[in-house]
């Protein structure tokens, strides 16, 4: 009789593993890819500026795609990010932003798993905590945004961090200003990185400041020269980008405005209507807890976890912050493993992953329409694609009066116009953005909207207000509808 071999537990142990970590990389996918990479209102405007670096060959300095900006100092801090996204757009169609969601879900999910298993030894428990982290940071995974980039740089700048306390080898630190350079020309979001930077290398003196009994003498022999020139080598390769120091002024310049946090989703509070919401919070509770049991407690941790703490719950789109803060301390809970002791998985059983993973892409894109053909279906019944062709089959001249939101999508696919507003609210200023989002909304003063008045081409969302006012509107004519857009010409003065 032949025997029938049993699987040892090694065998079966591997497998356990693969199966877990194949659930997390479907799960990334199945948020990131989703309709919703299609819906974010400002990448229309990044595709535009990439764009207009290829054909112009250089980097802008003004603003060309709005009224109010032209000739206006303009800083586009995610050239090099613009410059990607039109690329892959370029090669790919709408496409390409699916691939770059994915491709940055992917190596974010990576970098963290390699963080993690550096922390702990479970695997399950390792898998377990980054995926409830990635859901925490699900809202912004399924966005076609620079500040992928962000978390990615972000997670491995913790990773050469946590290395350094554990292995207590600076050179690891010499990394740090390789990853400032390119951070500083993808996105702005790098201040966050350079103040944990800051944080990390200045901790023996803040854990010498506290010691008792109180000692000048102490303090100053925690000053280490290397950390310090290492944190100056980090902020001045901020500056080798095509702005110089005017990147930094554009970051006061940003930090001062607060109009919009009134307004722009992304920028308000969690609503706590989704389950990412809960995660974050749960992330935030657990990591304050095991901090509070803790008694020897580095500055380090408490101080980008308290920082996390203010920015996420400010401002949805920080959300990531505090996940990642509380998810070290989580991890670091307990003692660190040995490299004997963490969770190693041959590459054979990556590739099977890897193999998985891509079965699960070609299945799971013509599903949910991510082709191109299903990109534009999509974005016709968000955006006005339907009133921006009747618009270019006609001779119609500006100025332009449009919204916020589509400020952005009217960039990329009516050029020849340059819009009212966008998404880029550190060029149009407080006031600007106010007064728009008043008279949209209906407010009395919409009347007398200066720009408005102007106005020989007005596209509305047929859920404006605006867009039901302007039907009694003496002044205007409507010329257009569907069920998502409005659009309005200005009569000449002899037919009000």
């Amino acid at each position: 009789m032949q025997t029938i071999a049993i699987p040892d537990e090694h065998f079966r142990l591997l497998v356990r593993r693969t199966l877990l970590l194949a659930s997390l990389y479907l799960l990334i996918l199945k948020i990131s890819l989703s309709e919703f990479i299609v819906f974010d209102p400002d990448i229309y405007w990044h595709l535009a500026s990439g764009k207009w670096m290829v054909e112009q060959g250089a980097i802008p300095t003004t603003d060309h795609f709005s009224q109010y900006g032209q000739g206006k100092d303009w800083v586009a801090y995610s050239w090099l990010f613009e410059l990607l996204v039109y690329g892959l757009f370029k090669l790919f169609g709408s496409f390409g932003l699916v691939i770059y969601v994915a491709v940055l879900t992917m190596g974010i999910t990576t970098a963290l798993l390699l963080l993690m298993r550096k922390l702990e030894p479970n695997p399950g428990f390792l898998i377990g905590l980054t995926a409830l982290c990635v859901v925490a940071m699900a809202p912004l995974l399924m966005t076609p945004r620079p500040w992928l980039f962000t978390i990615l740089f972000f997670i491995i700048e913790l990773d050469i961090l946590l290395s350094v306390r554990r292995t207590e080898n600076q050179r690891y630190l010499f990394m740090l200003p390789v990853l400032f350079m390119a951070w500083a020309n993808l996105h702005i979001q790098f201040i966050y990185g350079l103040f944990v930077a800051g944080v990390f290398l200045i901790e023996p003196v803040i854990e010498a400041f506290f010691k008792k009994p109180f000692s000048v003498k102490t303090i100053a022999a925690s000053f280490e020269l290397k950390a310090w020139l290492v944190l100056l080598l980090c902020f001045l390769v901020t500056l080798i980008n095509p702005y110089h120091i005017k990147l930094w002024w554009t970051i006061f310049d940003t930090i001062r405005q607060q109009g919009p946090y009134a307004y722009v989703t992304e920028l308000q509070a969690m609503s706590f209507r989704s389950f990412s919401d809960w995660a974050v919070l749960g992330l935030t509770i657990g990591g304050a807890y095991l901090l509070g049991k803790t008694k020897k407690i580095r500055p380090f941790l408490v101080i980008i976890f308290l920082v996390g703490v203010f920015v996420s719950f400010r401002t949805l789109r920080d959300g990531w912050f505090v996940s990642l803060s509380a998810l070290i301390i989580i991890a670091s809970s307990h003692p660190i493993p040995s490299i004997s002791e963490r969770s190693q998985i041959p590459k054979k059983h990556i590739l099977i992953t890897t193999l998985i993973v891509s079965l699960f892409l070609m299945i799971w894109i013509p599903q949910k329409n991510l082709t191109n053909a299903g990109l534009a279906e999509i974005t016709a019944k968000r955006y006005p694609m339907d009133a921006v062709n009747f618009i270019k089959s006609h001779t119609y001249s500006g100025p332009l009066y449009n919204d916020y939101t589509w400020g952005g999508f009217l960039i990329w696919h009516l050029p020849q116009f340059k819009v009212s507003v966008d998404g880029r609210s550190n060029l149009h200023g407080d006031e600007r953005l106010d007064q728009s989002v008043k008279t949209w909304g209906g407010d009395k003063s919409w009347v007398n909207d200066p720009e408005l008045a102007n106005a020989k081409l007005v596209i509305a969302a047929v859920s404006m207000p605006l867009s039901s006012l302007l039907k009694l509107d003496k002044r205007f004519e409507l010329v257009y509808e569907d069920a998502v857009a409005t659009v309005f010409i200005a009569k000449s003065s002899h037919e009000r």
